[in-house]
């Protein structure tokens, strides 16, 4: 009997900064193994993303001084922001 793999064995993620990376995981066990920079984000001020670069799982982390503002919206309409 052949074995059925349920889990996604890739992925691309967006990160906070724009850049899209590749996300490669183990069919066994649904681990990543492998994080690749596909494109860079227009926006993007990091050195190290570089299309083709092998990224490290920290490098993905959202930065912990980054607090995002939110926008009310009601019938298309901006409220107010906090």
């Amino acid at each position: 009997m052949a074995m059925r793999y349920s889990i996604a064995m890739s992925y691309n993620l967006t990160l906070q900064c724009g850049c899209l990376v590749y996300v490669s995981c183990d069919p066994k066990n649904g681990l990543s193994h492998t994080r690749i920079l596909e494109t860079r984000g227009p926006a993007c001020r990091s050195r190290r993303h570089e299309v083709g670069h092998r990224l490290f799982l920290w490098e993905m982390l959202p930065d912990p001084a980054y607090r995002p503002w939110p926008t009310f919206v009601s019938d298309g309409v901006q409220i107010s922001r906090i």
